[in-house]
């Protein structure tokens, strides 16, 4: 893949690292409704109105055998894609030069429990985005990932007025820039 660099994982501690106000708001929450006993909390831990000013900035995964389905999206992020993601896969909804990097460490934090802070870089015939990502596992079930917690944060230069992310069929010609992804110790 031309033009594509990644650093390797390092770990980051505390939530402090994460460089986003919202973002680092979110770790915050899901690191208090984790508690000192849980792999992660459950989905019925986190209470939408206590973080509903993230709301339009988060979305919840369903962590399948083989991909994730986009289980809720916040209005902000179908905005910020320019096209709603609930109901869809990771699979069938990126092309596979961005959704493989995106699986990766979605990957990681589904199998090893692991919060993962992400920044991407993306130029597109329409402009570049820029995307800070935190990847938070959840537990609904004892011993095991079954749901992640993204909270996205993003800024585009747009070249047209088109939206920036398309449809897979619509973005092959365009270019993962670089990916970034630090395992968070909290």
């Amino acid at each position: 893949m031309s033009g594509f660099a990644c650093v390797p994982v390092k770990a980051i501690t505390g939530v402090d690292a994460v460089s986003d106000p919202r973002l680092r708001g979110l770790v915050a929450y899901w690191s208090g409704r984790r508690g000192a006993d849980r792999l992660a909390p459950a989905r019925h831990h986190l209470d939408p109105a206590e973080i509903q000013h993230l709301l339009p900035w988060i979305m919840l995964l369903d962590v399948l055998d083989d991909d994730y389905r986009y289980r809720l999206v916040g209005t902000g992020l179908d905005g910020l894609f320019g096209r709603a993601l609930t109901g869809t896969t990771l699979r069938h909804s990126w092309p596979a030069h961005l959704g493989d990097h995106w699986r990766h460490w979605m990957d990681r934090a589904s199998r090893v429990a692991c919060p993962v802070v992400t920044e991407a870089v993306v130029n597109t015939r329409r402009g570049r985005l820029r995307l800070d990502a935190v990847i938070l596992p959840l537990s609904n079930q004892p011993d095991r990932i079954d749901m992640l917690l993204c909270g996205i944060s993003g800024s585009s230069v747009r070249r047209q007025s088109s939206p920036l992310l398309r449809p897979t069929d619509e973005v092959v010609e365009d270019e993962l820039v670089s990916f970034e992804a630090s395992a968070l110790t909290l």
